[in-house]
């Protein structure tokens, strides 16, 4: 005898016979479409954020401009134009030199970094001039946190509209598969704007803030710094019988200096004799590492594109010394932006180690050059 089927049964089998129709007739379109709605829902956001930013920038322009010129605008960019100007200036690139042949690259680096430098310079004293140089600083801190989410932003548009023009999936997939990522990237930088616009410190200063409670614990009553070259400052001190030089960035605006300049020419100055360079600064932390834990190493602990850490190398090979590096760990959303107090606390501990170290690995009569790496925003002498 036949069994009767119930009809419910029927419409699940018709629809388990129509869904497979879809998947595989109509399966990447499916998924081209899943993949176009959250670039776009994502698209919005980062527009968001880089409309918060590039306000925040305006406004500081705006109340820079209205203290320094005490309400009379002289600026060559008016307020009305400063959104195309902005829009434009965003975008402003650094070539790098061709690196075919290695040799040679790195002055080539130098001169470059140092024009697109006085580029910044001059676009900010245009756009409010006579501003003091710590305002300066930070404004430029403040614009390249802007640009960072404009070019986010740039960047996801044109995947979104290319995807959409050529129908392309991998296009499309490309780079929703990263947008987490992309999207912590783009609200780490809209929160280092933040820190810019009111020039509190920021993560990345924890190697600043090292050398300066060092000299601070040793002279609480503080010693004289000496520029030894653009926006970088030495500092002498006397610590068990030993030379400290102490090597940071200027600060309290947001710079980070040329510290790999300045201990190639403090190693000249002392003709060699230098016993040890040490070196602190924040450096990338895994996924499950905890936020201000301290590592030690060997080794020029400096970020950048290459040219500051080549020099130490050079100086430090040529002449012999040994480099110690201690390093606190921080991801990105740590190091721009506003600094944690897990770091912070790091900073009396990374102290007394060094104080450790100049005490076992140095002799009495040392040279010792300690260098804090970061950008100094907030951090002041």
């Amino acid at each position: 005898m036949l069994q009767q089927t119930e009809p419910w049964q029927i419409i699940l089998n018709i629809v388990f016979y129509i869904f497979i129709f879809v998947s595989i007739f109509y399966g990447n379109k499916l998924q081209f479409f899943i993949y176009s709605r959250q670039l776009e829902a994502s698209l919005i956001k980062f527009k968001t954020m880089r409309d918060e930013t590039k306000n925040l920038t305006k406004n500081k322009i705006i109340e820079l401009r209205k203290k320094v010129t005490k309400g009379k605008d002289q600026s060559e960019v008016g307020t009305k134009e400063l959104d195309p100007f902005l829009d434009e200036f965003f975008q402003f690139v650094m070539i790098e030199p061709v690196s075919l042949d290695p040799a040679g690259i790195i002055p080539k680096l130098d001169q470059l970094i140092n024009v697109r430098e006085s580029r910044w310079e001059d676009a900010v004293k245009m756009l409010v001039p006579g501003i003091v140089p710590r305002e300066g600083r930070n404004l430029e801190n403040l614009i390249e946190a802007a640009m960072a989410v404009d070019s986010v932003y740039r960047l996801v548009r044109h995947f979104f509209i290319q995807g959409k023009k050529s129908g392309s999936m991998i296009l499309v997939m490309q780079i929703a598969m990263q947008l987490k990522i992309i999207e912590q990237m783009a609200e780490a930088y809209t929160k280092a704007a933040k820190a810019f616009y009111y020039g509190q410190p920021i993560g990345d200063a924890l190697g600043p803030q090292v050398a300066a409670t060092f000299v601070r614990s040793i002279k609480p009553e503080g010693v004289e710094a000496k520029e030894i070259c653009k926006e970088t400052i030495v500092q002498k001190v006397s610590f068990m019988n030993r030379n400290v030089y102490v090597i940071r960035a200027m600060g309290p605006g947001g710079t980070v200096g040329k510290p790999g300049e300045g201990i190639k020419m403090l190693v000249d100055q002392l003709e060699g004799k230098v016993d040890r360079i040490l070196m602190i600064d924040a450096a990338m932390k895994l996924e499950g590492d905890k936020s201000g834990s301290i590592v030690e190493g060997v080794g020029a602990a400096i970020g950048g594109i290459g040219n500051e850490k080549f020099k130490i190398e050079e100086a430090s090979t040529a002449n012999k010394i040994p480099v110690d590096a201690y390093l606190c760990k921080e991801n990105l959303v740590d190091a721009i932006t506003c600094m944690k107090k897990s770091i912070s606390m790091s900073v009396k501990t990374i102290v007394e180690r060094i104080k450790i170290a100049i005490e076992k690995r140095t002799a009495d009569g040392s040279n010792i050059i300690l260098a804090g790496i970061g950008n100094t925003i907030g951090i002041g002498i």
